[in-house]
């Protein structure tokens, strides 16, 4: 699962994957990574390596999305896998997420239902 900021806007993809959890973006976005995270309502970032994501709304957007059988277990290993490491803040109200730079060489993911 991912959360993909470009020119297309903020969108969460391969919402059935719970094996992994990033921020993709651009260079060219990265000034604005923190402004469209929040607007998106799907978390915020410090301007480091990682971003804090909202796993409710991201639970809901994948739900909307459409998911397969099992997703829910999938899901809740993901995450409580996420709050083993310490990703997870106490409150459980976000989880860290790499920010991960979509190159010039790499096409950007394809806008996505929210």
């Amino acid at each position: 699962m991912y959360v993909a900021v470009t020119a297309a806007g903020v969108h969460v993809g391969a919402a059935d994957d719970c094996t992994s959890l990033d921020v993709r973006t651009g260079p060219e976005f990265r000034s604005s990574l923190d402004e469209a995270l929040r607007q998106a309502g799907l978390g915020h970032w410090d301007g480091g390596d990682e971003a804090d994501l909202q796993p409710a709304e991201l639970r809901r957007r994948a739900v909307a999305a459409g998911i397969s059988a099992g997703w829910a277990r999938r899901w809740e290993d993901m995450i409580g896998y996420a709050a083993h490491r310490g990703w997870l803040s106490a409150d459980g109200a976000t989880v860290r997420a790499h920010v991960v730079d979509l190159s010039v060489d790499q096409p950007a993911p394809p806008a996505g239902r929210d």
